[in-house]
């Protein structure tokens, strides 16, 4: 049962699990894209929980939504490993603050 009082952060996230350490561009669930169209595409921000933040241009087309031109950088910093599990809130103002998991199930 969703929480009536629960905060747009607490209701808007998605996941991702790392599959290929070069990837380019991570592509952003469609059924999620529906919350970021009102803001349209051009520049978001990835935020740790230790307060780093990474710029990303967000690149749409005829596949979907992509964060792009910043998250080769964000993924080199981070040091992923495949199978390594993201975890995005969405904040409803272009940014999103980032989790991350390694394989065991404990947040880096």
């Amino acid at each position: 049962m969703r929480n009536s009082g629960a905060t747009r952060d607490d209701s808007l996230c998605f996941y991702k699990i790392v599959l290929d350490r070069q990837m380019e561009e991570l592509r952003i669930p469609s059924e999620f894209v529906k919350h970021i169209t009102e803001e349209g595409t051009g520049k978001a921000l990835l935020k740790s929980r230790c307060g780093k933040c990474w710029s990303m241009k967000l690149r749409e087309d005829e596949n979907g939504m992509f964060f792009r031109g910043g998250w080769k950088k964000f993924v080199m910093e981070q040091h992923f490993e495949q199978g390594e599990f993201l975890l995005f809130h969405y904040d409803g103002k272009k940014t999103f603050n980032v989790r991350v998991f390694n394989k065991n199930g404990l947040e880096k």
